[in-house]
């Protein structure tokens, strides 16, 4: 077991040549993490890569953040710190720090996790070498509330293919992979997430829909960015994805409380986050500029369909589900089908 810890910082960092690096922002969107974040923005000033900016966007927290995140950025010029007027939602303030970055690369950064002082360095490094790239991700690791490793998260995920319905295909079949692996009683891989905590080309991700507010949207924008261009995975473990009991996706587990969590308004009536996702990926891929790689995407994204026989099976459940909810409502058919 390893136990990382974010090292301490002065403020103070070499100036010379800033203006050759690229700017990498860093967006690190907050609700209520005080238990946290001032690791999680420790492990981020630490980095060896000199050109950063920090910016953190607090979704209207309750808690010391406010408190905790004006003092950081009052002594690090680096750090910039705002808070929404109202709720916008996770979605929503996700998508507000990687629109008003100033930087040509950016990468999200939770308030709970940590990254080795390498990581940026490394990831620039990885583009800088590879010009078709447009993603550049470390190898993970789930810690524990006290930064001791759990397990290691999946590696060798091989997203670099030249033709983009090849890495789409890749993804998918990684997903495929993990249906069989649960039909054979073997335990599942996590991790496949992982890209979207990865420094990107901002150019790149701003021509994605960004995070979508419904459930799995995260995994939609890593597929639509699989289509713009490939993915480097540096051979490091630098990222240190943490689980704790008070982790907000761990509160918001049912479909309604997921919705609310993403969109920061009360769930629908009818939602379908399934047919969402769907739709995404065909828009994905219907905008690709090259006829050829539209239509390769396209027939890749409806094969996924039926290669992941519970995706296809989830559309239909959908319709079934919000069906029952129109007639008894959202409770009583949370106890007919529970998670859905």
């Amino acid at each position: 077991m390893t136990n990382i810890r974010p090292g301490a910082l002065d403020g103070s960092k070499p100036n010379a040549n800033l203006k050759a690096l690229p700017l990498v922002s860093i967006g690190l969107p907050v609700y209520n993490g005080a238990a946290y974040i001032e690791q999680a923005v420790a492990s981020l000033q630490a980095q060896t890569y000199p050109n950063i900016e920090i910016v953190i966007s607090d979704n209207c927290s309750t808690d010391a953040t406010p408190d905790i995140c004006k003092r950081l950025s009052g002594a690090d010029p680096r750090i910039s710190y705002s808070c929404t007027s109202a709720n916008i939602g996770a979605a929503g303030n996700f998508n507000r720090v990687a629109m008003v970055a100033k930087g040509t690369l950016f990468a999200w950064a939770n308030h709970d996790d940590l990254w080795d002082p390498t990581y940026v360095e490394s990831a620039v490094a990885a583009l800088s070498s590879n010009r078709s790239a447009i993603l550049a991700y470390a190898q993970s690791a789930k810690i524990d509330e006290y930064g001791d490793t759990i397990i290691e998260l999946n590696a060798g995920l091989a997203l670099d293919a030249v033709e983009p319905a090849l890495r789409l295909k890749r993804y998918h079949d990684l997903f495929v992979g993990v249906d069989q692996r649960k039909a054979w009683g073997k335990e599942a891989i996590e991790g496949f997430w992982i890209p979207i905590y990865g420094v990107i080309r901002t150019d790149m991700l701003r021509q994605t829909s960004l995070i979508g507010n419904y459930i799995a949207s995260d995994t939609i924008l890593i597929e639509e960015l699989l289509m713009l261009g490939a993915f480097v995975e540096i051979e490091k473990r630098l990222f240190f994805k943490r689980d704790h009991r008070d982790r907000s996706m761990r509160d918001s587990e049912e479909y309604d409380a997921r919705t609310e969590w993403f969109s920061g308004k009360q769930a629908p009536r009818l939602i379908f986050p399934r047919w969402r996702a769907f739709w995404q990926r065909v828009r994905g891929a219907i905008v690709l500029p090259s006829g050829r790689d539209r239509v390769r995407c396209f027939q890749e994204m409806c094969g996924f369909y039926v290669r992941r026989r519970s995706e296809g099976n989830a559309l239909v459940k959908e319709i079934i589900i919000n069906f029952v909810r129109l007639f008894l409502g959202p409770s009583r058919s949370a106890r007919l089908f529970g998670n859905w």
